[in-house]
């Protein structure tokens, strides 16, 4: 996980481990829901370059494609787990 990812789950999880009330400001939640969806922008391109540059490769990039393959594995799943927390925190406050 990036620093930066790191960063942005973290400002999430605080928001969630908070109690009910009283609910964290409006700014903050929309802030953070912002910030976390642009970094899901940013993942879901690198992901998307990735998968582009695996089509192009020779059969005979082994390494390189396995490589490119985990990555986007890893990709994918920071992706899921990001997007399953932004809408956990949408859900409960915003709703």
């Amino acid at each position: 996980m990036s620093l930066q990812l790191d960063a942005v789950v973290t400002e999430i999880r605080s928001l969630l481990d908070r109690p009910a009330e009283p609910r964290p400001e409006r700014a903050i939640v929309e802030r953070t829901l912002t910030d976390g969806y642009a970094y899901a922008l940013g993942l879901e391109a690198e992901r998307l370059r990735a998968e582009r540059r695996l089509r192009g490769l020779p059969a005979d990039g082994v390494s390189e494609r396995e490589e490119l393959e985990r990555r986007t594995a890893a990709t994918r799943q920071e992706l899921a787990d990001l997007r399953a927390l932004l809408s956990t925190l949408r859900a409960h406050a915003l709703d």
